[in-house]
């Protein structure tokens, strides 16, 4: 009899510990996961909000300004570009400067052309006011000879520069040889 209790007791045992050893084992099982209800915190609601504006400020962009931002980037004046960007879509100064660093310019845009042409001219060592007057426009080279006749050449200096992609003491000496229409 001592016997059978004993080995009633060990049956017990294992049964108990077996059951003990499921349990954990389905405590331990994989679970589906729960739903889970994302709320943004405020400073990520922003920085979405921002991104969504961004995509949507991109396409404010007219065509006048894409050629503008062409020509600015293909003239190598970053900053101008910036500038106009966020005027034209009102983004922060970071997504502006990271959209301008990552422009792609048309190479069949014909508002280029000026900006190749003054290219040529700036490759040579010096620019001269002939060379520099056949890539401007001929609008653009009659409002110069307007500004040097008023004696404003700090206007013209500008109009080159933005016209040609010249740096500023190169606009300057364009401009400073640049021939005075007669006076009327």
């Amino acid at each position: 009899m001592d016997i059978i209790l004993a080995l009633g007791g060990v049956i017990l045992v294992i049964a108990v510990g077996v059951l003990i050893i499921g349990a954990a084992l389905r405590s331990m099982r994989p679970k589906a996961p729960e739903p889970h209800v994302f709320t943004p915190s405020p400073t990520m609601a922003r920085s979405v909000a921002s991104a969504s504006t961004s995509t949507a400020s991109a396409s404010q962009l007219t065509p006048a300004a894409i050629a503008e931002i062409d020509r600015l980037v293909a003239a190598d004046r970053k900053i101008q570009a910036i500038k106009l960007y966020r005027q034209h879509t009102g983004v922060r100064l970071q997504e502006a400067k990271d959209r301008i660093d990552h422009w792609s310019v048309s190479t069949t845009a014909p508002h280029l052309a000026a900006v190749s042409n003054a290219a040529a001219a700036h490759s040579s060592i010096t620019a001269t006011p002939s060379s520099v007057r056949g890539a401007l426009p001929a609008s653009v080279a009659a409002e110069v000879d307007r500004l040097v006749a008023a004696d404003q050449k700090i206007h013209a200096i500008k109009l080159v520069r933005e016209h040609t992609g010249l740096g500023l003491k190169d606009s300057k000496d364009v401009v400073e040889a640049w021939p005075h229409p007669p006076h009327l």
